[in-house]
């Protein structure tokens, strides 16, 4: 089974293809501005006769155009080809990599941070958001982790288990405003 990678939530493209939950190939493209002009080409050199069979899709939360990006062409790419997708949080991924249950796991998008929080390995809450200000406030006294490394293994593992959704109903992860919205 090949599974196209597709993740564009906060600065970079990175794009993996697996076969039977191995690394085949894989791109990271390291260019905050110019995304839209490197996404398809980026999958198109990691997977130039879409020989695969699924698409998992980081849904968020992150970047708002980052984010939007990424859906819109994995949903574009499962629905003319028939693939199945999967959507999956960012924090999600770095869950699923951890040994440890119970967490609280944070991601900095340069004016604050998103904040998600577990036990037992599952979200005991909605995700949110605090500015930078409120979020050193935050994390005094708490054990909270920043860069989780992803284990793809652990993530692929526990995703052979989720069913593909229709790629009609693949929504992004917002978690704040816009700045048209504030």
């Amino acid at each position: 089974m090949k599974t196209l990678y597709i993740d564009t939530h906060l600065f970079d493209i990175d794009i993996i293809l697996f076969e039977d939950d191995k690394i085949i190939k894989r791109e990271i493209v390291k260019d905050k501005k110019y995304n839209s002009t490197y996404l398809m080409p980026t999958i198109m050199k990691v997977c130039p006769n879409k020989d695969f069979d699924e698409i998992i899709v980081v849904n968020g939360p992150g970047s708002f155009t980052g984010v939007r990006l990424g859906i819109t062409i994995a949903k574009t790419l499962a629905y003319t080809l028939n693939k199945v997708i999967k959507p999956v949080s960012y924090f999600d991924m770095q869950n699923y990599s951890l040994e440890s249950s119970n967490h609280i796991l944070s991601m900095n998008d340069g004016n604050g941070y998103f904040i998600a929080e577990y036990e037992n390995h599952k979200l005991i809450k909605p995700l949110y958001y605090l500015s930078n200000k409120d979020y050193s406030e935050f994390a005094k006294n708490k054990d909270i982790k920043t860069d989780v490394s992803i284990d793809f293994a652990k993530v692929l593992l526990h995703l052979k288990n989720v069913s593909g959704v229709n790629p009609h109903s693949v929504k992004p992860l917002y978690i704040k405003l816009i700045g048209v919205e504030q």
